[in-house]
């Protein structure tokens, strides 16, 4: 699930806590989801942040906002188009 060769400290946690059929927070639902969703968008784009910013409804100064929120460089996702 880690986009880096280190796995944050919070995803691990996040694994271990959470069993199959448990729920969690809506909070941290939501930050799981908008993550994921940002890398899909990076992947398929080969890490052009316009083309993601784009598709995800958002201008490019708020989509890199949200992408350093989550400590997400689009540079980690330059050649993973189709992939």
């Amino acid at each position: 699930m880690s986009t880096t060769p280190v796995v944050p400290l919070a995803l691990l946690e996040q694994v271990l806590r959470v069993g199959e059929g448990a729920l969690i927070p809506l909070d941290e639902a939501k930050r799981v989801f908008e993550r994921d969703f940002l890398v899909r968008l990076l992947k398929m784009t080969g890490g052009n942040v316009s083309q993601s910013a784009k598709l995800s409804g958002r201008n490019r100064t708020e989509f890199y906002k949200i992408l350093q929120r989550h400590g997400i460089s689009p540079a980690m996702f330059k050649n993973s188009r189709d992939e």
